[in-house]
């Protein structure tokens, strides 16, 4: 077991003047299971090869337990990696799948009854006993994955390592695979490092997620913390299906009190969230307002502080609706900093936060046990709605265009101060 500490990694590629990956730092605990997730192109599957010693490292130290491994091979780092394509041998049966790294070692060599016994264990934690003479071509993707995840188990390895071992795999597979890793990590109590693209594992791997954007980290934390406190807005984007809601609106502090204006409504912001915007000293200004559509409430009736939309597309998943709907146009002056023109104007649009002509669309998720057969049957395109939330579910994040909109209130998390500076 061991921990693996990162300092002021960077990666740049031969050719390029633009860095992989910038100043990354991160501390992983012993029996730690750390998350790099973001979307492709992120630099979070390079981060991981440099700690394996699979790509060079341009500046900065990879420690693990205590040893900087900068220079040493791969296969002297006490890691074992499991990669996105199995990488299996056809011509060889799944025992001696298992047992190739363990005939490899020479210092010291390791007996034929050492090897059963490893290769057997691992066959029996995964629940692939019955595989071991077939051969891969006679096994399914996620039996493969089991035999490449046991291949690296049967070493003695400080760290485990897993490059999107999922992403080759059905759906229904992937869901029975993330429960069986979590299983294993039970069972084998090592330090993991996880890559993905997919939030989902992340979010029920992970003790904590490192989000990555362009080679940065933007917010490390458990994924509780990622999800009720995102750091940023494109954590806050990120994390979440749907995505969060995000649109412009205006933060007003009227004497103690606070509110938000949003396409021609007032929405008190009231209890924790207006106490912490006053320890903060946060007066009145544009922002990016966040709310997550499950966090969304909605009346048929007009009622104060809720928006009136229009719903433009019906979701029915079975045991929630997904509603897409339509705000108002922003209303002239709605906004210190911009104009009417501005706030209609193809810039904005491209930062997704107004649509060209000022409208919004937004989605909201709603639990149909929660809803009459007859409010099911009305929700059609064209039907009239209002929205508001609570303010405990507002995340309000400071807007510059072109810069990263961090989070009034929790902003950048410790680890993530440096890249976001940049």
């Amino acid at each position: 077991m061991a921990t693996v500490v990162l300092k002021n990694v960077k990666k740049i590629y031969p050719g390029s003047t633009e860095p992989a990956v910038h100043d990354f730092n991160l501390s992983i605990a012993d029996k730690e299971f750390i998350v790099f997730v973001g979307p492709s192109g992120c630099g979070k599957s390079t981060t991981l090869r440099m700690v394996a010693g699979l790509e060079d490292i341009s500046e900065g130290t990879v420690e693990i337990d205590g040893e900087v491994v900068n220079d040493l091979q791969p296969k002297d780092r006490g890691i074992s990696m499991v990669f996105q394509n199995y990488a299996l041998y056809p011509h060889l049966t799944v025992y001696e799948n298992m047992a190739f790294p363990l005939r490899l070692l020479r210092n010291p060599k390791m007996s034929n009854d050492e090897i059963y016994e490893r290769v057997t264990n691992a066959a029996k934690i995964l629940g692939i006993t019955q595989y071991l003479t077939r051969k891969p071509k006679n096994l399914s993707g996620g039996q493969r994955q089991r035999v490449a995840i046991g291949r690296a188990m049967v070493r003695d390895s400080k760290v485990f390592l897993m490059d999107e071992p999922l992403s080759n795999l059905d759906a229904k597979l992937r869901n029975q695979m993330r429960a069986e890793i979590i299983l294993l990590r039970q069972r084998i109590q090592t330090t993991f490092i996880y890559v993905t693209h997919d939030q989902t594992e992340a979010m029920t791997l992970g003790d904590r997620i490192v989000i990555m954007k362009d080679g940065f980290i933007m917010q490390v934390g458990s994924p509780t913390e990622v999800f009720d406190r995102p750091g940023n807005l494109f954590v806050a984007e990120f994390i979440g299906a749907p995505k969060m809601n995000t649109f412009m609106a205006k933060l007003v502090k009227d004497e103690k009190d606070y509110h938000v204006e949003c396409f021609g409504e007032k929405i008190p912001v009231t209890g924790e969230k207006a106490r912490e915007l006053s320890e903060k000293g946060i007066g009145t200004q544009t922002i990016v307002l966040g709310i997550r559509p499950e966090h969304m409430v909605f009346s048929e009736e007009p009622k104060p502080g809720y928006i009136p939309v229009e719903v433009v597309v019906n979701e029915m998943m079975g045991s929630e609706v997904h509603l897409h709907v339509t705000t108002p146009e922003v209303p002239e002056g709605a906004y210190d900093t911009l104009t009417e023109a501005e706030a209609r104007s193809r810039d904005f649009a491209d930062e997704q936060l107004l649509l060209p002509g000022g409208k919004k669309e937004l989605i909201i998720r709603i639990q149909t046990i929660n809803l009459t057969d007859k409010q099911r049957a009305e929700f059609v395109p064209g039907k009239k709605l209002y929205l508001s939330a609570e303010s405990r579910v507002m995340h309000f994040f400071n807007y510059q265009k072109g810069k990263l909109k961090t989070n009034l209130l929790y902003g950048p998390g410790a680890e993530a101060e440096a890249s976001l500076a940049n």
